[in-house]
């Protein structure tokens, strides 16, 4: 796929993976909240530099944060809504949760687009045309 984009050198997987790993490997038992958030944000950053270039710009990668993070509040919302359904002994993911959490991943395309241009997006998130995103959702699905 030509991309159009040239953000300089990226990531290779073995390097990304290797820096994932790393930074997984150094977290404390228990984080605080500004302890996750700084994680996600460095998770942000590595994706960055593996999927669009280490020399995107920083202003973008800024925005990019501002979308994360209000993806995060829907996404903590969400989740809280599949914990209630399993504490109360529901074992399979509801029909409409599946469905919220496909919307979700949905709607972070969407918010990002609004920082990144369509074949930026379809890089980051490894897309092909047309494609739309999903999440793997197993098959109990009630």
């Amino acid at each position: 796929m030509a991309e159009g984009f040239d953000f300089g050198p990226r990531l290779s997987d073995e390097e990304y993976d290797r820096s994932v790993v790393e930074l997984q490997a150094n977290l404390p038992p228990m984080q605080s909240r500004e302890q996750e958030r700084q994680l996600r944000r460095q998770e942000l950053e590595l994706a960055i530099n593996h999927r669009l270039g280490i020399e995107f710009p920083k202003a973008r990668r800024d925005a990019l944060w501002a979308v994360k993070e209000r993806i995060e509040r829907k996404r903590m919302r969400l989740s809280a809504k599949y914990f209630v359904r399993r504490l109360f002994g529901r074992a399979a993911i509801p029909k409409g949760l599946a469905e919220d959490a496909q919307g979700l991943a949905g709607i972070m395309v969407d918010a990002f687009a609004e920082v990144l241009d369509e074949n930026e997006l379809r890089s980051f998130f490894d897309l092909e045309k047309g494609e739309k995103p999903s999440l793997p959702i197993p098959n109990e699905v009630k």
